[in-house]
C-alpha cells in the first residue's frame, strides 16, 4: 500500500514538473515554435516520458491550459467564500482575479495571444471546457449578487447583469494592464474597480 501511495506521487511529481516547463517554454517561444523534445530536455525527462503522460503536444498544451484556469476558479471560489459580507466579497472577486494576473503574466500573454487556436480536436474540446468554466463562473457571481440583493446590500436589479457587468470590468482591465506599460500593479486599482461598481461614474443632477 505505501509503496503505491508512493508511485502515485512520483507520478503526480513528475506531472506536475512537465506542466510548469511546458507553461513557461510555451509562454516564451509560443506553440508552434516549442517542441516536445525541448520540453522534455528542460524538465530533465526523456522525451519518451512525456509520452507517457500526454499524447503529443496539442494534448500537453490543452491540459496545461484547462488545469491552470481551474486552478484559478477554485483559488478565487476559495478566497470569496471565507468572506462573510458581500462588499468583501466583491473586493475577494476583484483582488483575486487581479493577483492571479500578476502571478502568471506569462501564461496570461499565451492567452492574449491566442496560442493553439488552430489546433485539432483537443483544441475544440478545451475551447468548449473553457466556455462552459466561464459560464459556470458567471452563474456563480450571479449567486453573490443575489445574495446581496437578498441581504439589502446591493439594489435590486438583474443579478446576471450584475455578475456580467463586474466580470466585464475585470476583463477590461485585465486586458489593458497587459498590453501597456505596467507602471502598477493591477491589484492597486481593486477599491477603485470597487467603487465604481458600487456606486457609478456619474455625478447627481439636481434640479
Amino acid at each position: 500500500m505505501e509503496k503505491t501511495k508512493r508511485k502515485e506521487m512520483e507520478f503526480q511529481l513528475r506531472r506536475t514538473e512537465i506542466l510548469n516547463t511546458a507553461e513557461k517554454i510555451f509562454a516564451s517561444k509560443g506553440f508552434y515554435n516549442a517542441t516536445m523534445a525541448e520540453i522534455a530536455n528542460a524538465s530533465g525527462f526523456a522525451i519518451g516520458t512525456l509520452y507517457q503522460f500526454f499524447e503529443g503536444k496539442e494534448n500537453l498544451y490543452a491540459t496545461m491550459v484547462s488545469e491552470k484556469l481551474d486552478r484559478m476558479y477554485s483559488e478565487i471560489r476559495e478566497s470569496v467564500n471565507r468572506e462573510d459580507h458581500i462588499v468583501d466579497k466583491l473586493e475577494k472577486l476583484l483582488s483575486s482575479h487581479f493577483h492571479f494576473v500578476e502571478n502568471n503574466v506569462d501564461f496570461c500573454n499565451l492567452l492574449i495571444r491566442g496560442e493553439g487556436a488552430t489546433l485539432s480536436q483537443g483544441e475544440t474540446v478545451l475551447r468548449e471546457k473553457m466556455i462552459a468554466d466561464y459560464l459556470n463562473h458567471i452563474g456563480y457571481v450571479e449567486y453573490i449578487m443575489h445574495q446581496g440583493i437578498k441581504t439589502k446590500a446591493l439594489k435590486a436589479m438583474e443579478p446576471r447583469i450584475m455578475a456580467c457587468t463586474i466580470l466585464g470590468i475585470i476583463r477590461s482591465f485585465f486586458y489593458d494592464w497587459m498590453l501597456t506599460p505596467k507602471d502598477t500593479l493591477l491589484s492597486d486599482k481593486v477599491r477603485s474597480v470597487l467603487d465604481i461598481f458600487l456606486h457609478g461614474v456619474g455625478v447627481e443632477v439636481r434640479e
